[in-house]
């Protein structure tokens, strides 16, 4: 093993260690069984003999047939020999052997991580130290397995090594580790007779006075040092919650929330599982705010027996500086008092107390008035009234309103301030009693959208020689929507729904206005900014009248083309309004009108047609071509055959148009049957441009008429 042989081929290295320590450990256990008949002889006056090289048979079953009467020990005489080899053997320092090859087994068990037999080594190495007179070591060894066998709940061994650091610390004058053991050792996990308990109490209680601690281990020496170490009125300070201790501490506040103006109260419970009572003479409860402190002191007192909780009520008063602010409680602190002193301190006391103090409840009131719902665009004033509920005078009135949308949906701002924002404050100076204010801000939304208005009144006031800061908050919810809607539709001449536009024809748009909410709107006027590549002539007169949600307002307007292009904008439309019965002033509205594309025609087609036909009788249809190119253009047209008429005239006819130039069509149309019939629509080809295609030529023609029964006389 020392040759450094790995776990894989001789087991694990540690255990040889170990196995190693155990039979030295044996051999001083055998060496104890002849202890006091040496002493004897030693007492006696026999002499030790000087013995010559020796060697041991009965090792090894093979050496036995060569020992004979013959090969004792010559001259020497027996029991001699025995004398002097056990006296060497007492002479021998076991612990010298035994811990180094402890030390080398925690090492092998340190590298391949079994940590209970780790801590098992170590604890035989604290106890070797203790009986090698080493205390402090023993201590210190012992002092680190102590911590993992509280986690783990292990009375019983627990209880042990108590009884070793107890012993350590004793013989060392140690008494502030003393006093900590002590107060473990009396509680109710360590497996302890009562009777011990109780002594082990009465050390504890008798430290307060400066006696020494009655134990069996120590000699004159350790007693003037403990006389030394507990003279001069010391004070020990032992941290509980690290322990398993005889006492359990808990505290709670009554409410978790207290307004700065009331009483805090809270309790804390102490339980004694001691054997005996104790006698606390001052409860110490720490926050960690340190102003708090100096409140909560209990200078009394108070008996703790056995199993009996004792709860102690604390009351202070807050602070108005903490308004708003977490107060925990971090410790608790029992003072038990003698000539010297024991300080318990309960560190991180679970479960946590704490508490949060609110600002006082204030009774002054803010009132919202609006008109719901709010208009997209339009500029509203909101009026707020704050009016003085307190009993007396109100001071640094602070009135906060803000807007919270993750979209900049609304904004706000002051009258007669243009610069608007998400938040403002209106100060005040003061309020009497039974008093109220008046103030507004505007209110301005930029899209349809949800966001929260948030108001908070803050003012100080002074009751009972304290100034107090009270606050009051409120939330709504407001919904902005869009004054109309609009929808806009592009039309020819004849009211036929249009989506590409010729540069010779003149194309009207319908703006249709309607409302989804109650309020009643005044529309001042109606304008257009038309782009330049339209000919568009604007009413100089404007157009008032109002909206309401049941109403929908038409504007029309015409337009023409200068010029072919595509994906043109016409332009914008806006509106002037505002609400019917509000005193701000008028806000537009604006909006895009449709993108179009233009197509240049080198020909005009136009009909004349009747307003209507009878039955069986002719009707005469009247077809013009006009060439508005600077080209002859050359035209190819083509009836279209039909079953609701009969035609009479040219059913298909080529000619030439000169520039600027007209072509008449004649011809007649006999209707087979009576309703609203679909006229037969000609065919045209535009011989120069046969990529045109006949539907754009033909769009401003009649498509229909209606034609009446004949009426028989007879």
């Amino acid at each position: 093993i020392s040759a450094g042989l790995t776990a894989l081929q001789t087991k694990h290295p540690g255990f040889y260690y170990l196995q190693a320590a155990q039979y030295t450990i044996q051999r001083r256990q055998l060496s104890d069984l002849f202890k006091n008949e040496v002493a004897a002889l030693v007492a006696e006056g026999k002499q030790i003999i000087q013995l010559p090289v020796t060697k041991y048979f009965g090792q090894f079953p093979w050496e036995l047939e060569h020992y004979n009467s013959a090969m004792t020990n010559g001259n020497l005489d027996a029991d001699d020999c025995l004398f002097t080899i056990q006296q060497q053997e007492l002479d021998i320092d076991y612990s010298r052997i035994i811990i180094p090859l402890l030390n080398k087994a925690v090492g092998q068990f340190k590298q391949y991580k079994p940590t209970r037999m780790k801590r098992y080594l170590m604890l035989e190495m604290g106890n070797e130290y203790y009986l090698a007179g080493d205390y402090e070591k023993a201590f210190s060894i012992a002092m680190c397995v102590l911590g993992e066998y509280r986690r783990e709940r292990w009375w019983s061994l627990l209880t042990a090594v108590l009884d070793l650091c107890l012993k350590c610390a004793y013989l060392v004058g140690n008494v502030q580790d003393y006093v900590a053991i002590c107060c473990e050792l009396i509680g109710v996990n360590m497996l302890k007779h009562v009777d011990d308990k109780a002594d082990l109490q009465n050390n504890l209680l008798g430290v307060l006075e400066g006696k020494v601690p009655a134990m069996r281990e120590g000699d004159e020496s350790t007693q003037q040092l403990w006389n030394k170490k507990l003279a001069g009125g010391q004070e020990y300070v032992v941290e509980m919650t690290k322990l398993s201790s005889f006492l359990s501490c808990s505290t709670s506040f009554s409410t978790n929330s207290f307004q700065v103006d009331e009483t805090i109260h809270f309790k804390v419970q102490l339980i004694s599982t001691a054997a005996l009572p104790i006698t606390v003479s001052k409860v110490v409860v720490c926050f960690d705010n340190k102003k708090y402190d100096a409140l909560a002191i209990r200078d009394e007192k108070i008996e703790l027996s056995a199993n009996a909780p004792v709860n102690l009520s604390f009351e202070m008063e807050p602070f108005s500086s903490d308004a708003a602010c977490m107060l925990k409680i971090s410790s608790i602190k029992l003072h038990i008092s003698g000539q010297n002193s024991i300080v318990l301190q309960f560190g991180d006391v679970f479960p946590v107390a704490k508490c949060k103090i609110v600002p006082r409840v204030a009774r002054a009131t803010t009132s919202l008035a609006f008109k719901s719902p709010v208009l997209v665009g339009e500029f509203q004033q909101l009026t707020v009234n704050l009016s003085n509920k307190e009993e007396c005078r109100i001071s640094n009135v602070v009135f906060c309103v803000q807007v919270k949308s993750t979209t900049y949906a609304a904004e706000i701002c002051k009258p007669n301030d243009n610069s608007f924002d998400t938040k403002l404050d209106f100060r005040l100076d003061c309020l009497d009693p039974q008093q109220s204010s008046d103030t507004s801000f505007i209110i301005r939304c930029n899209s349809e959208a949800k966001f929260d208005l948030s108001y908070v009144l803050s003012y100080s006031i002074a009751l009972n020689n304290k100034t107090y800061m009270c606050e009051s908050r409120n939330d709504m919810v407001l919904t902005s929507v869009a004054p109309f809607h609009s929808s806009i539709s592009l039309m020819s001449s004849r009211c036929d729904p249009m989506e590409t536009l010729l540069t010779c024809d003149r194309c009207l748009i319908f703006n249709e206005l309607s409302a989804t909410h109650d309020s009643c709107i005044e529309i001042k006027d109606i304008t257009y900014d038309i782009n330049p590549e339209f000919i568009f002539d604007e009413a100089p007169n404007e157009k008032q009248f109002s909206l309401t949600k049941h109403n929908i307002v038409t504007d029309c307007i015409a337009i023409q083309p200068k010029s072919s292009s595509k994906n043109t904008n016409i332009g914008a439309a806006s509106v002037t309004w505002r609400r019917s019965d509000s005193v701000q002033t008028f806000t537009t509205t604006s909006w895009p009108l449709p993108t179009v594309s233009v197509n240049s025609l080198p020909v005009y087609l136009t009909n004349v047609v009747p307003s209507f036909g009878t039955l069986f009788d002719p009707i005469s249809i009247r077809l013009c071509v006009v060439n508005i190119s600077n080209y002859v253009q050359e035209i190819d047209i083509v009836a279209e055959p039909g079953d609701l008429f009969m035609f009479a005239g040219h059913k298909h006819l080529r000619c030439k148009i000169l520039p600027n130039d007209k072509e008449y069509l004649q011809y007649q149309l006999v209707p087979l049957k009576s309703g609203l019939l679909s006229m037969p629509q000609p065919i045209i080809k535009l011989l120069r441009h046969p990529d045109v295609e006949t539907s754009v030529l033909t769009n401003k023609l009649t498509k229909s008429i209606y034609v009446k029964p004949k009426v028989f006389i007879t």
